[in-house]
């Protein structure tokens, strides 16, 4: 059976952040993802997951998204303040049960060539990928689509897929989001299965309104039995903001054990 997490920053936003994890579990989640855990202490999360007996699936490196950062992996000048930044992933993911860490790519500046962004995201993702392999840590790649994210470095999977095998890392793996795959490209099905060696972690979002499944134009119930056929026993993250409060938009998740507190 497929397993769910729900992304705490889309979803359960009518609570304050500390009581989404509850809500999580009530609803029958045994996992969350949180993407900027990092303003509280991470004892004080693991406490969190360990009274609700669930697990942190995925953090993302720090960056300043109030100021519109989309991630600074790719950004030339900036190599100091990724590293860092990979640095405080590390030791927060080690307390608080060793999720995956998801390095954000950024928007490419105006005016920089993206020749130069993708050498400087490669030697970024090198080192972060070593320093993440010491301590057992996968690091996840994800394209965002430009419907999104007009300026971010890259877009497609197949992009995401060469620069997992031009880095040649065992622990380096990619995000397959169905949201930013079928607004950039469409063929969901087959683009799962051409990149399906390299896939790491699956998150889910409904086109084109970024809603629960059952809002949209992708058909949710075929696209799990897919999964189900090529034996994915890894997590799937709910990335999606809900059309209404959180636990009313739960129907589809019924047959995986997700439900609507009584």
């Amino acid at each position: 059976m497929l397993r769910f997490d729900p992304n705490l920053r889309w979803m359960y936003t009518e609570l304050p952040m500390l009581e989404r994890y509850r809500a999580a579990a009530r609803a029958g989640f045994q996992g969350v993802e949180v993407a900027f855990p990092y303003e509280y202490p991470a004892r004080k999360i693991a406490g969190l997951l360990d009274e609700n007996g669930l697990r942190l699936v995925q953090v993302l490196t720090p960056c300043d998204w109030a100021a519109g950062e989309r991630g600074i992996a790719a950004l030339p000048g900036r190599e100091d303040d990724f590293r860092r930044s990979v640095e405080t992933a590390v030791a927060y993911a080690m307390q608080v049960g060793k999720p995956m860490i998801h390095a954000m790519a950024g928007n490419v500046p105006p005016g920089t060539e993206h020749e130069r962004c993708r050498e400087t995201f490669l030697r970024n993702l090198d080192y972060a990928a070593a320093l993440l392999e010491r301590e057992g840590l996968t690091l996840i790649l994800e394209p965002c689509c430009r419907a999104r994210f007009a300026d971010y470095f890259y877009s497609r999977i197949e992009q995401g897929v060469a620069l997992i095998e031009a880095l040649g890392r065992p622990n380096v793996k990619l995000c397959f989001d169905t949201f930013h795959v079928q607004m950039e490209e469409g063929n969901l099905t087959n683009t799962l299965k051409q990149a399906w060696p390299h896939i790491g972690h699956i998150q889910i979002g409904n086109a084109p309104g970024r809603h629960e499944p059952g809002t949209g134009e992708i058909h949710f119930p075929f696209f799990f039995a897919q999964l189900e056929a090529l034996g994915w026993d890894r997590w799937v993250g709910c990335e999606f903001e809900p059309s209404g409060p959180t636990d009313d938009c739960l129907e589809w998740g019924a047959p995986y054990g997700i439900r609507r507190p009584a």
